[in-house]
C-alpha cells in the first residue's frame, strides 16, 4: 500500500463522499497517484490544500478519471499558476463540479480568463480566486463573464 493509499484511507468519510488532505505533504506526486485512484470514484468534497500539488497536480486532478461525482474541490495554498488553472477550467471530466477554492494560489491573468472564458465555469455557484496573482485584466474578465453570471460567489480580490 503507498503512503497516498494510506493518506487516503486516513482521509476519507465512511460514507466515502468526502476526502480531508489538507497538509499532507501530497506534492506533485502524490496528487498525480491520487488523481488515478478508483477510491475516488464516490467523492463529492476533495480537500487538497496546503499541499503544494502545483500546476501538475491540479492538472492530474482536472484530468482524472475517478473524480466524475466531484461537486466541491478546495485546492488553497497550492502554488498553482496558470496552467492548472487553465487545465480545470477547461477540464470536462468533471461534469458535477460547482464549487471550486483555489485562494492564494499564483495564478495570472491567463488562468483568471480561462475561467471566465470557459463554458464549463457556467455551472459554478461559488468560484474563490482570492489572493491569486491577476490583475485589471482578470478582474475584469472574470466580473464581465457571462459564463460567469449565475455564480453566487465569485470571490476576487480588486486593490
Amino acid at each position: 500500500m503507498s503512503n497516498t493509499d494510506k493518506l487516503i484511507d486516513e482521509g476519507l468519510m465512511e460514507d466515502g463522499t468526502v476526502l480531508h488532505l489538507r497538509e499532507k505533504f501530497l506534492g506533485v506526486r502524490g496528487a498525480m497517484r491520487l488523481a488515478q485512484s478508483p477510491k475516488l470514484a464516490t467523492v463529492k468534497v476533495l480537500n487538497v490544500s496546503g499541499n503544494q500539488i502545483m500546476d501538475e497536480g491540479l492538472e492530474a486532478l482536472a484530468e482524472s478519471p475517478y473524480l466524475q461525482n466531484l461537486e466541491n474541490l478546495v485546492a488553497n495554498h497550492n502554488e498553482v499558476g496558470d496552467d492548472g488553472a487553465i487545465a480545470l477550467a477547461k477540464s470536462t471530466n468533471l461534469p458535477k463540479l460547482t464549487k471550486v477554492s483555489l485562494f492564494g494560489n499564483v495564478i495570472g491573468e491567463e488562468g483568471a480568463k480561462a475561467f471566465a472564458n470557459s463554458p464549463e465555469s457556467k455551472k459554478y455557484i461559488k468560484l474563490d480566486l482570492y489572493k491569486n496573482q491577476f490583475g485589471r485584466e482578470g478582474y475584469k474578465a472574470l466580473t464581465e463573464s457571462e459564463n460567469l453570471k449565475n455564480c453566487e460567489e465569485l470571490e476576487i480580490y480588486r486593490e
